[in-house]
């Protein structure tokens, strides 16, 4: 995780997350654990890696919390209730566990890009996808508005999608409801959310390059 072991507290919150999981070593490393980065800031990814019994570790901006005058901060969800609405999280300046409304933690982790790091244990009958390497591609100048145009588009598709099952716009996200603040045109987005299509729409393009496609614009 090159981005986020540079994250404030980072590393005691990986080290507390493993303790607290059992898994005996200080860092992802020391583990078989699958590890994965999001840069989305969806409540419903910490209900599911909890449900899943996966490690949580968001970097929020702490101040927005009223925890300490500190912006950038990693942290480790403990528990989350859908039904108070409620989040308990490890602080580690303090070194306790504090609960906030779900609705502050999910404001103080957007304001940081809705970075979180997510571990799952291993399992031989989970499918492992493997990406082809992209870390060499650069994107020529003047790529950015067709990523824009795909991010977008990639926005509508599962706008679409989501709407053929039901799924309609709400203040906060409801999975019994099918509500979700997302149900909106792309250019109302939080830039959270813009950044997760543009990531994608930008690796579409390096993969393109990578496997030796020219891309011109007619």
């Amino acid at each position: 995780m090159n981005k986020t072991t540079a994250i404030p507290n980072y590393e005691e919150c990986v080290k507390y997350a493993l303790e607290m999981k059992g898994y005996k070593g200080d860092t992802f490393k020391d583990t078989d654990l699958r590890v994965f980065e999001r840069r989305t800031a969806n409540p419903g990814t910490v209900f599911t890696a909890l449900r899943k019994g996966g490690i949580v570790i968001p970097v929020v901006n702490a101040s927005l919390l009223g925890e300490y005058k500190v912006g950038e901060t990693a942290t480790v969800v403990i528990r989350a209730n859908q039904i108070t609405d409620m989040v308990d999280l490890y602080v580690p300046k303090s070194n306790d566990i504090q609960t906030f409304p779900i609705s502050a933690f999910v404001e103080a982790w957007e304001a940081m890009g809705g970075l979180c790091t997510t571990a799952f244990p291993v399992d031989v009958k989970t499918y492992n996808p493997k990406l082809i390497d992209l870390g060499h591609v650069q994107l020529p100048e003047g790529f950015d508005e067709l990523r824009e145009a795909i991010a977008e588009n990639a926005h509508d598709m599962w706008a679409i999608e989501r709407q053929s099952e039901g799924w309609t716009f709400g203040l906060k996200r409801d999975d019994s409801k099918l509500e979700t603040p997302d149900m909106v045109p792309y250019a109302q987005l939080p830039e959270s959310e813009k950044q997760y299509d543009r990531l994608m729409a930008e690796d579409t393009l390096k993969l393109l390059i990578a496997l030796g496609y020219k891309i011109e614009k007619g």
